[in-house]
């Protein structure tokens, strides 16, 4: 999931950054610096599709939390819901470009220190609450995590090191933590454009070799299918926007695309005949590719006008709520439901995720950072 820092982080503009312009070009200069607005709408757009797929989306989650089928309690809504998940693909295509955004002109120890800042004190303050709502509010189903299991989950690492996720919601965590360390190979040197753009082919047919069978499971993990191509997308977009669109750089996005439409298209049908989703895996084809072209709206600058602070304010709060959203919610929906019936349910229970949202973000985040910052 990608942070809030859409904008430089520790309030550097992207401008100030050190900046090596590419072989042949140089670097968009003279602009104002401005925060990416536009990116934070899409941010916040992400993980309200998420959330919507979490609690009206599934028919597998029924029997536990509402206990009929979304499909029945919401029939015009779930045709569109159960899609949300695809927001998912989004916040990894934005990743792609605000992690390259923030690591420009840094040192790999400054990356990875403004990386733990953004990611650990909100993460930490969820893996607590979760524990706490499967202890206070059991689903009758699942058992709660026991105590090494909630404490291997701190690390973040608990996939590697075979624990359970505490939240279904934290695969996407482990995969741009990987996403993170493999950056670090660009950070090695200062890093540049043609560092970059070398790194993203690379790593896009690496995921691509990775899917033979190569005896080799460490290649899955450094370069996954599918979200691959969605951090590059991510990347080569971010240096359409500093250095402006070239023929290399349209190729760098067009080739990820291709790779992304295998994966998705496949990964749609193994999720149909396996998991029972009835979902087409062109509507999601579909509906990634209007990402990625909203994503390119704004790495070309055409959504430089949509300067609605409110975004900004909305998309610090998506981290958080993307932590607290599933367990929780789940729980409040099991305990409101029978009294309240769907509709109000389901605005009880997102009112209280967001409220909840901005209290982890103006009594968490915020201080954990400032303070960390001096410590670290």
């Amino acid at each position: 999931m990608p942070q809030s820092d859409v904008q430089a982080p520790e309030d550097k503009p992207a401008e100030a950054l050190a900046r090596t312009a590419p072989p042949g070009g140089t670097e968009r200069t003279g602009r104002a610096p401005v925060r990416l607005y536009a990116l934070d709408g899409l941010r916040v757009l992400a993980a309200l599709a998420v959330l919507a797929f979490h609690f009206t989306g599934i028919d597998k989650a029924t029997g536990v939390n509402w206990g009929e089928n979304p499909r029945e309690l919401f029939p015009w809504l779930f045709p569109f819901t159960q899609y949300g998940s695809y927001g998912v693909q989004l916040f990894f295509i934005i990743s792609g470009f605000v992690i390259c955004l923030s690591a420009w002109g840094r040192t790999p120890g400054q990356f990875v220190r403004a990386r733990f800042m953004r990611l650990f004190p909100a993460y930490w303050f969820s893996v607590v609450l979760a524990v706490l709502v499967y202890r206070l509010l059991p689903d009758g189903v699942r058992d709660a995590p026991s105590f090494s299991v909630a404490l291997t989950n701190l690390t973040m690492f608990q996939v590697p090191l075979k624990a359970p996720n505490v939240v279904g919601a934290y695969w996407t965590l482990w995969l741009e933590l990987c996403f993170y360390l493999v950056f670090l190979v660009v950070l090695m040197k200062e890093i540049s454009f043609q560092r970059v753009y070398v790194f993203c082919w690379s790593w896009l047919i690496l995921s691509a070799l990775a899917q033979q069978d190569t005896g080799l499971p460490l290649l899955g993990t450094i370069a996954p299918a599918l979200n691959t191509a969605l951090f590059v997308a991510g990347i080569a977009m971010y240096l359409m926007y500093r250095f402006g669109p070239d023929l290399k750089l349209w190729l760098l996005l067009g080739a990820s695309w291709l790779v992304m439409q295998s994966d998705l298209v496949e990964h749609g049908d193994r999720l149909r005949d396996e998991e029972g989703f009835h979902r087409s895996p062109y509507i999601a084809l579909a509906l990634v590719t209007v990402f990625y072209l909203l994503v390119l709206a704004v790495a070309l600058h055409k959504l430089d006008r949509v300067r609605w602070r409110v975004l900004s304010s909305a998309g610090a709060l998506v981290y958080p709520l993307y932590l607290v959203h599933e367990e929780l919610g789940w729980a409040l929906i099991r305990e409101l439901y029978g009294p309240l019936g769907p509709w109000p349910t389901l605005a009880v229970t997102v009112a209280v995720l967001v409220l909840l949202s901005w209290l982890v973000h103006r009594f968490v985040e915020r201080p954990s950072v400032r303070w960390l910052r001096t410590k670290l």
